[in-house]
């Protein structure tokens, strides 16, 4: 074989493993997963927090369960975009009104249909103008310790961050 064809061979070999790679899928065995449904009411200064993304973040593994708020300012969280749930144990709450999540669509219900966005950016692609303070989102103070006994996770956030905001 001359060096040529080994070269072109072995690109060939790379380029079937890259594509290959590529078109695995991910599939999760949620029978392996505990997951408890839970969701709640989050308000900014005693009203609705309408369309503000919420996130329940695992500060151990980075992973997180995530959900839109309807127009009331309920939600309920979604551990990714086919099965409902977070898993237990203590998270660190991210709200947001400027944060979208690849996968979580802008729907009244907030159905994790996928609207195409990048996380951290509006759907235009462009930044939003974040309504809700920072020492409740990328600072944030807020913590909770998830159990199968509490599904309900209530926030009454202040614009000025005078309280921790939880009205668990």
């Amino acid at each position: 074989m001359s060096l040529t064809t080994t070269r072109i061979s072995g690109w060939i070999c790379g380029l079937l493993m890259v594509t290959a790679g590529c078109s695995a899928t991910n599939e999760v065995d949620y029978g392996k997963v505990d997951l408890i449904q839970a969701g709640g009411t989050v308000t900014l200064d005693g009203a609705p927090l309408a369309s503000a993304v919420i996130s329940f973040d695992n500060p151990e593994t980075g992973t997180f369960s995530f959900a839109r708020t309807d127009s009331g300012g309920k939600y309920v969280l979604q551990f990714d975009t086919e099965k409902k749930g977070v898993t237990p144990g203590q998270k660190i709450v991210q709200i947001s009104t400027s944060r979208t999540i690849l996968g979580l669509g802008g729907s009244e219900e907030g159905d994790p249909a996928s609207d195409g966005a990048v996380e951290g950016e509006g759907e235009s692609g462009e930044s939003n103008v974040e309504a809700v303070p920072s020492c409740y989102n990328k600072e944030s103070i807020l913590k909770v310790e998830v159990t199968k006994d509490k599904t309900t996770y209530n926030f009454d956030l202040k614009s000025d961050c005078s309280t921790t905001g939880a009205s668990n």
